[in-house]
């Protein structure tokens, strides 16, 4: 890929406020209070052009596209994966056209599978009939449509082996692989973690088993979500290293705002230290708490809400897939989307929609008008 010095990028990426979408997300009133919130504690400069951004774009994209599976355990063979017509320009183009301002790409999911060729493990697009870049193809479209770009990564990884074998060695690994994304494709505006609880035993009010996949939501509850909060800092937190790991991505990139997926059990509440917080599948008006305290200071996190374009699920994600599948057919509809955009906006929170792009490399052409028809409301 061709690039200007990763400086100049950043010097000149413009993350100020930008032209939002007909239907208004993003804008600053909302009539929904903030939770225990201090009208003098205002987000970071970061965070407000993130928030600006309003509306983005998840893609799942992986080995898992080629296995029909939602999750893998990290021996699925590469040689399946080959995205004979991909497209990223469709997936960005219809993004632009929908009103979007961003998009966060799996760059590695659970299995390990890496989107990108890294030099950390074999098990990536280089070991594929394809051997492309697929972050880099993603990170070409997005600018050529004026896009921003987030990564997803997964801190759950179950093909490396010292994940289970080695705590340090595997904190080691993983930073190399984020140094990898965050010195090599320009600048990143969000950094979105997932499957923390693999090293969080304690804290969870069910088993934790039991929340592999969508779990049951519960009601917001402020002494239950401290007592994870404590928990995940006195177990999760240490395991992860995230102190160090959160530290070493603000080094690299210090506008690059993170993220830790608090599953579909806790959602809103922050696995400190991050600057985000996310809301998987908060798609009803909730009560949302947007200052809280860290490091002694209140702090402003604001939420982002992801959902899937997909409505038929399975028995861990009954509420929809989130990769594709052959047989799913089924697709949110426009009214429901809007509906969604205006939860998001009454709760001052991004909305993140997920797409399946196809084992071809096009996102479904269903997925692709249903968005093309947002902006024609």
């Amino acid at each position: 890929m061709e690039r200007r010095s990763f400086l100049e990028k950043i010097a000149a990426s413009g993350l100020g406020a930008m032209a939002l979408p007909a239907w208004g997300i993003g804008q600053a009133n909302s009539t929904l209070p903030l939770s225990t919130a201090d009208p003098e504690v205002q987000p970071t400069a970061a965070q407000q052009a993130w928030m600006d951004m309003g509306f983005g774009l998840f893609i799942h994209f992986g080995i898992n596209t080629y296995y029909d599976t939602e999750w893998s355990d990290g021996t699925l063979d590469p040689v399946k994966f080959n995205p004979i017509k991909l497209d990223t320009d469709q997936w960005c183009a219809t993004a632009k056209a929908a009103g979007m301002k961003y998009v966060v790409l799996i760059t590695k999911h659970h299995d390990g599978f890496c989107l990108w060729p890294t030099k950390q493990t074999k098990y990536s697009v280089s070991a594929t009939p394809w051997k492309g870049d697929l972050v880099a193809e993603v990170v070409n479209s997005a600018e050529k449509y004026g896009l921003k770009v987030g990564f997803y990564y997964s801190l759950w990884d179950r093909h490396e082996k010292s994940h289970d074998t080695d705590e340090w060695a595997y904190i080691d690994f993983m930073k190399r692989q984020l140094e990898e994304l965050l010195t090599g494709y320009g600048p990143i505006v969000e950094m979105w973690f997932d499957g923390f609880w693999k090293k969080q035993q304690t804290g969870w009010s069910k088993k934790n088993k039991e929340l592999e996949g969508e779990a049951e939501k519960e009601a917001f509850n402020v002494a239950r979500n401290q007592k994870f909060i404590e928990a995940w800092r006195m177990e999760g937190a240490y395991r992860w290293q995230m102190d160090h790991v959160y530290q070493f991505i603000k080094s690299l990139q210090p506008d690059c705002l993170v993220m830790n997926n608090s599953t579909t059990a806790y959602p809103g509440v922050p696995l400190h230290p991050v600057d985000i917080r996310s809301g998987e599948k908060y798609t009803e008006v909730a009560d949302d708490q947007k200052v809280w305290n860290w490091l002694g200071k209140d702090r402003y996190l604001p939420l982002q809400i992801e959902t899937t374009m997909s409505t038929k699920g399975d028995k861990k994600f009954p509420s929809g897939n989130w990769f594709w599948h052959d047989w799913d057919k089924s697709v949110l509809e426009k009214e429901k989307i809007l509906h969604y955009l205006s939860v998001a906006q009454k709760m001052k929170a991004n909305l993140l929609l997920n797409v399946g792009p196809s084992d071809q490399g096009l996102l479904r052409e269903v997925d692709e008008q249903t968005l093309k028809e947002l902006r024609r409301v």
